[in-house]
Order: structure tokens, then sequence, then C-alpha cells
């Protein structure tokens, strides 16, 4: 390695550390590291670096859903939804836990998972505080099937949304693809968890409580409400057609965003931009400079040629090594920078050995699952994991510790890994 991939690798590493451990705002870091490099003169072309290295498509797909979904969050359809589902369980807590997780991984598939968990958590515990149920099953089991739901859509998760970006993949071909997997893994955490609270999900609900809910309570207009059922089957709808019309995703998404601002919210378009998270954004600004001064410098090269190195020349343990290192990392780091630089690495083995690699589809399979479902591991895995406990903590004043969480997401992790190289294998020969 020549001393600018010293260098950038050193950038890079300081930079994930800070990023992984929080200790300085992770936007703040990845702009500071990517401006650092191009000080550093660690680019082939400096003045392009901008332009060659941000995937807007990206970054325009992000941008378009958080505004769709900023939108939609105000006319209360999440809301109804969520409150509909709670009343169709009857007075089984089970049957009101099954109902609520499959409820987030649904909406999983279409928001961002912190958006379906602050739609989720509220609703949770306006039934189970009445009730004295213990949350902490629910809690669990909406963390797991946020992130679960998140692995089946093209839009459910960054990672799907940066390798649906890179290898050409659209939402049918996620569905098709990751959906199957992610709808077993969602049956087997519930049963897990069935099984460990068993005593809690004894328990009846009173049929008063659901009763009390009002779906209706969360729309304020009613012409805003059937407006955003409309432009969210039609966006969705338009995702499934890609396949035939072409458009790109980021097309898609920025049409559906400021289309609905038209015709719902445009007396409060600022109110609505102040609700997209700029600050992830910018994040992948610079994560996305960084991860190319790696690429510029050799150093992604020489990491995928290790890893070709460990896997012996097998496609099939080239999977298994990437859905196993992708799914342990994410458990413990943001998933997003560590797709950001598995991407380059995937997309560089064919040119090191075409022959091996000659068809990359299924190694940007096991990546997706891998980094999606890791997030299931410890209670700084996802995101959605911290907003849920935060919930809780300030709901109920309880806590639930990492080894707690571990207790329960270190069986689902590795169930999901075994499942994933088992599934990947077997359907991709």
């Amino acid at each position: 390695m020549n001393a600018e991939g010293v260098a950038s690798l050193a950038i890079f590493s300081i930079a994930y550390f800070f990023i992984a451990t929080e200790k300085v705002n992770k936007t703040i870091v990845a702009i500071l590291g990517a401006t650092t490099m191009i000080f550093f003169g660690l680019f082939q072309e400096t003045e392009k670096v901008w332009a060659t290295y941000i995937d807007f498509n990206t970054i325009f797909l992000l941008l378009g859903m958080m505004t769709f979904v900023s939108v939609l969050e105000e006319s209360g359809l999440f809301q109804y939804i969520g409150v509909k589902v709670a009343q169709h369980s009857g007075t089984s807590s089970k049957k009101l836990f099954i109902m609520l997780t499959l409820f987030v991984a649904i909406m999983s598939g279409f928001l961002d998972n912190v958006t379906t968990i602050l739609v989720a958590m509220p609703l949770t515990f306006a039934i189970t505080e009445p009730l004295g149920m213990d949350p902490i099953p629910f809690v669990i089991g909406e963390i797991f099937a946020s992130n679960i739901g998140g692995t089946m859509t093209l839009i459910g998760d960054p990672p799907n949304i940066m390798i649906g970006s890179e290898a050409h993949l659209d939402f049918i071909q996620f569905l098709i693809n990751t959906g199957p997997l992610a709808i077993l893994m969602l049956i087997l955490s519930d049963l897990i968890l069935l099984f460990f609270f068993r005593k809690a999900f004894s328990k009846k609900i009173d049929k008063k409580v659901i009763d009390s809910l009002d779906p209706k309570s969360s729309i304020s207009s009613s012409r805003d409400f059937r407006l955003s059922v409309v432009f969210f089957v039609a966006t969705i709808t338009m995702f499934l057609l890609q396949s035939v019309t072409h458009i790109e995703n980021s097309a898609i998404a920025m049409t559906a965003g400021f289309t609905s601002i038209l015709f719902m919210e445009r007396k409060k378009v600022d109110y609505i931009l102040k609700k997209v998270d700029w600050s992830t954004l910018t994040f992948f600004l610079g994560l996305f400079v960084m991860v190319g001064a790696l690429g510029d410098t050799g150093v992604l090269n020489e990491l995928a040629k290790i890893m070709i190195l460990l896997s012996h020349n097998s496609y099939r343990l080239m999977e298994a090594i990437i859905i196993s290192f992708s799914a342990v990392l994410s458990s413990i780091i943001d998933n997003v920078p560590l797709t950001a630089t598995l991407i380059p690495v995937i997309k560089s083995m064919h040119s090191l050995d075409p022959k091996v690699y000659a068809n990359l589809t299924p190694l940007w399979w096991s990546l997706s699952l891998g980094a999606c479902l890791g997030g299931n591991g410890t209670v700084v895995g996802a995101s959605a994991n911290v907003v849920a406990l935060a919930l809780l903590r300030r709901s109920y004043k309880k806590e639930i510790s990492f080894f707690k969480f571990l207790k329960y997401g270190a069986v689902v992790l590795t169930l999901s890994v075994v499942l994933s190289i088992l599934y990947v294998m077997v359907r991709y020969g």
C-alpha cells in the first residue's frame, strides 16, 4: 500500500472511530474527514471530487422520501392505520403483539425505521399502560420488526437504497429477493419472543381499552387524508413499475415528496422541509467522498483481495463472509458507513477475478441481508433501537440494559446470519 493509501486509511479509521462512538456528531466528522482528504491531495482529480464520488441518486431518493413521509405524517394516515391494526387484535395479547409487529414490519418497508417506531410506540403504550401490561416484549418485538421490515424493500433501509443505486436493483427485485427471508425472520423472531415472554402474553386485554381508541382522532383534514392515501398508493405503484417505466428511484421519490407538498401542505413548506433530516443527508455527502478516497488510493482494492484470499476463490464462502461480517459489524456500528465501505469492495471483485465473480448480484443480496438484519443484535445496532428505548424510558421510566437486549438480540442475530447464508446459497446455487 502506498503513502496515499496509508493516509486515507488513517483518516477514515479515525473518522470511523468517532462515528461509531458518537463522541462527535457524525455529520461533522464525515464532512471534516472528506475535506481533510481533499486538502491532503488524496484524490486523482481533486476538482471533480464532489461530482465523481457522491451518489446523488441516493441523496435525492432520501430527500424525496423524507419529504413525502413528513407530509403523510401530518395527514394522520399512519396513526389511523396503527389504531385499526390494534382494534383487529381483539382481547388476545398474543394477537395484539403479532398484529403490531406485522404493522411495524410493513410500515418499515416503506418508511424509515425511526418514523415507524415513532408512530408505533405511542400506540403500543396507549394499550399496555391502562392494562398494566409489561411493554418491554412489545418494544423489543417492534424493534426487531422495524429492522426486518426495512430489509424487504428498496426504500426500507438506507443500505438498500445505496445498494440498489449502485447495482441498479429496483423495488420489485428487492421484494422478490430479500422479502421471503425477511418474512420468515419476522415469524421466527415473533415466536422467539412469544416463548421468552410467555407469562406476560398470557394476560387478556380489556376490550374497553381497545374500543376507546379512535382511529379518526389523528385526522385533522378528511381531504388531506384522502389525498395521502392516493399519493401513497400511487408512489408505491410507481416503485413497483420501475422495471417497466425505467424511471430512477430518486425521480419517483422527489416527485412524490414535492407533489404532496403542493397539494396538501403548500402553506407549510418551510415547516415540512425543517422536518427533513438534513444532518443525515449531509453525513452521506461526506461519507461518499471519504469512501471515494479509499477507492482512489487503492485501499478498497486491497481489502477486496484479502476477502478473496479468505474465501479461497469460493463464491459460496464469499457470500457467507459478507453476510457474517456485515451482520456482526452492523450490530455494533452504523450500517450506513459499513455499507458505503463494502459496496466498492464488492464492485471491484469482478475486475480482480472476472471468472469467479462474473455475477455480483448474489453478493449484493448478501450485503443487504447482513447489513439490515444485523441491526437487531444490540441496543445500538440501529437508530430505531435507540429511539424506541428512549421512548420506553420517557413513558415508563423503564430501561432495557445492553445485556438484557443482547439476550434476545443475539438469538435473533445468530438465526438471521445462519438462515441468510443458507437462503443465499440455496437460492442462488
